[in-house]
Parts: C-alpha cells; sequence; structure tokens
C-alpha cells in the first residue's frame, strides 16, 4: 500500500476531528453573542427607566412628619374617685299627730309655698328661712320669728303689710288670703307651727322614712332631703389634701362619658376613718371631705345619676421650664433606655439617647445631649 493509500484512513479520521471542533466554536460564539445581546438590552433599560423603584426610594425617603421638642411647663393632672349627689342633706319630721295621708314622690324637687306632706289631709306648707317655727303667730306676736315669716309670706306674693317683728291684723288679713288659696288649710289668719315648714331653699326628696297610711307623732321622721345644688363628693386621703385647694377649677367625667366642668366648693379640715364591719373603729386611711359643685350649664350634668361614681380631674403639681417632646416621639434603643429620632440640618436623621421625665397631656420631660428647644425629632405619621 502506497504512502498515500495508507494515510488516507488516518487523514480520513484527522478530518472528523478537526470538522467537529470547528461545529463547537460556532456554538461558542453564539451563545457569546447572545449573552452580550443580553447585557446590552439590560444596559439600555437601566439607562431607560433607572434602577428599581424601591431601592431609590429606600436611598432617598424623608424621615416623615416631625415635631419640634419644646420648652414648657407640665401639669400633672390627678384623677380622683367620686360620687355624685347633692348638698345640704336633712331629714323632715312630723309636728303634730294623725295619719299620714300623702308624701312626694323620692326625686321630685319642692320649693316654697309648696306642700312637703299632708297629716289628716291637712297639707304643711313650704316656706324660706333659716330657723324653725316653735309656737303659734297671731296678731300680737312679736320678734324675729314673725319677721321671718312675714318675709316669706310677701315672698309668695301676699303683702299690705310692713315686714317687721310685729304681726298685726295686717299680717293675719294676708294670712287668710294665703289660707283660702291653699287647698285643705283651714282659714283663720293664725299660723300653728305644724302648718309650716321652713328651708333655706328647694329641695330635693332622697328617700323615704315613712309610708302613706302609717300613724305618726311629734318627731316621727317623714323625709331625708338635699338641696337642688348638684355636688360631687370626694374622700380625700389625708396625705393628698394638697392637691386641691377650695376654688380650684376641675373636670368632672360624667358616667356616659361626657365632661363637665366643676369647681371646689369646700375641703374638709377633720380626718375621718371609716369603721370596720364591727363598728368597732377603722382601719383604713383617713380621709377628709372635699365637695366639687357642678356647672349648672354643663350639658353633662342634666339628668345625671345620683350616686353614681364619676372621675375627678384636678391639676396637680407642675414642672416648670422644662424641655418636651411628644411622647409618640419616644424609641425604644436596642441597648436599653429610650431615645428621639433627631432630624439634622442636612435631613439625615440620627437616634439620640435621652432620659425620660414627667409625661402629661401627650409630653414628656426629655434630656439629653443635641437635644434642646426648636430639636426636630421624627413622630409617627
Amino acid at each position: 500500500m502506497s504512502a498515500d493509500t495508507e494515510l488516507l484512513p488516518e487523514d480520513g479520521a484527522d478530518d472528523t476531528e478537526r470538522r467537529r471542533p470547528r461545529r463547537n466554536r460556532g456554538f461558542l460564539w453564539l451563545a457569546a453573542a447572545l449573552l452580550s445581546l443580553v447585557v446590552l438590552c439590560a444596559g439600555a433599560a437601566v439607562t431607560a427607566w433607572g434602577w428599581p423603584q424601591g431601592a431609590k426610594e429606600e436611598e432617598t425617603t424623608a424621615p416623615g412628619a416631625t415635631a419640634s421638642v419644646e420648652r414648657t411647663t407640665l401639669l400633672r393632672e390627678e384623677r380622683l374617685d367620686g360620687t355624685l349627689g347633692y348638698a345640704g342633706a336633712g331629714s323632715f319630721f312630723a309636728r303634730s299627730d294623725g295619719v299620714l295621708t300623702w308624701l312626694p314622690e323620692v326625686g321630685a324637687e319642692r320649693s316654697a309655698g309648696q306642700r312637703a306632706w299632708e297629716i289628716d289631709g291637712r297639707p304643711v306648707i313650704l316656706l324660706r328661712g333659716d330657723k324653725p317655727a316653735y309656737r303659734t303667730l297671731e296678731p300680737g306676736s312679736k320678734g324675729p320669728d314673725v319677721r321671718q315669716f312675714e318675709q316669706a309670706l310677701a315672698e309668695l306674693g301676699y303683702g299690705g303689710f310692713t315686714v317687721d317683728d310685729e304681726y298685726t291684723w295686717l299680717t293675719a288679713e294676708a294670712v287668710r288670703r294665703w289660707q283660702r288659696d291653699t287647698e285643705g288649710m283651714e282659714v283663720t289668719g293664725t299660723v300653728e307651727p305644724d302648718q309650716i315648714w321652713y328651708v333655706s331653699g328647694p329641695v330635693r326628696v332622697t328617700g323615704h322614712e315613712a309610708a302613706v297610711g302609717e300613724s305618726v307623732g311629734p318627731a316621727t321622721p317623714l323625709l331625708t332631703t338635699a338641696s337642688t345644688h348638684r355636688v360631687v363628693r370626694i374622700d380625700l386621703k389625708v396625705g393628698d389634701r394638697d392637691l386641691v385647694d377650695e376654688g380650684d377649677e376641675v373636670t368632672v367625667e360624667m358616667p356616659d362619658g361626657q365632661t363637665v366642668d366643676g369647681e371646689v366648693e369646700s375641703v374638709g379640715d377633720v380626718a375621718q376613718v371609716e369603721e370596720d364591719e364591727s363598728g368597732m373603729g377603722g382601719s383604713g386611711s383617713a380621709t377628709v371631705e372635699v365637695l366639687v359643685s357642678l356647672d349648672a350649664e354643663g350639658d353633662g350634668a342634666e339628668g345625671f345619676l345620683d350616686q353614681a361614681p364619676v372621675k375627678v380631674r384636678a391639676k396637680g403639681e407642675s414642672r416648670e421650664d422644662v424641655l418636651a417632646a411628644p411622647v409618640g416621639a419616644l424609641i425604644a434603643l436596642s441597648g436599653g433606655g429610650y431615645g428621639l429620632s433627631v432630624v439634622g440640618g442636612d435631613g439625615a436623621v440620627r437616634d439620640v439617647p435621652v432620659e425620660t421625665g414627667w409625661f402629661s397631656d401627650g409630653l414628656v420631660e426629655v434630656t439629653g445631649d443635641g437635644v434642646d428647644a426648636g430639636t426636630e425629632v421624627v413622630v409617627p405619621e
């Protein structure tokens, strides 16, 4: 076999091997071209549309709402437990023998000129005055009780006499007119002590001590009453006596959630200790009674439930000239304690540790390096 003939198979084999690498190199060239095209397209997309929106916002997002640290006075508000009621509790009792034939309903308000109760069908009429009736008044009677009666009668609209210390026949004529106008009253021109009952002002019936139909006698309790003046009673611990003073303005939270303005009317100076069940003395804290009068014009004061519990908000101690930030601006630091996110002049935000003091009305007292009046801090939106 010639040399050329012998080499043919090898040449054929070499040619086959040579053709294979050419095909592989073509495939790699095509893949590289496609990869370059993808990279170019991606670059064009970045050029046209920018970086992903989320990344851009994270880099440039503003700190959000801010507020300024201020130098101010903080007031600590005290919340005290109170009970709704009426001032001037008292009792009415019978002045004569007989059968109780009428009583006003509990909750009813009675004023001068109206019936207080009836015994044997005869009414007892309320009159304005401070001293009780104790004797029969008739022509010739003299004294301060005569003046009190004549003043009360004149206030009901019956005149024709001089208001003085002497009961004259002119007074008797006015009394007869009054008696004729009052159902159930005998017309005599004289006044018996069991026909009238003096009160300093309108009263509210708070309870019954006797029932209609019962036989009663002098000094038999008939009614418990109070004035129509609305108040809140607070049993204030003696140790908290300096929290309120007479004349202080307060806010009363009513049972329905409304608030009514009030004023401290009086602060007791005699301490009391509640007795235990055995009645052998008290084991609780000593308290003094505080009365708060309610604003008569307050909407929430109308129609409230007697003896209902309420909260009284009173101004307590104060701290003057302190730095204060919104409570919502406080953040918990990873190492413990609290801080504020302070906004710098360039808009950069950094967390600054602070010490906290009083909390009052949505503000908190703060102290810390880099925190002063006017410092802007981040607060939640």
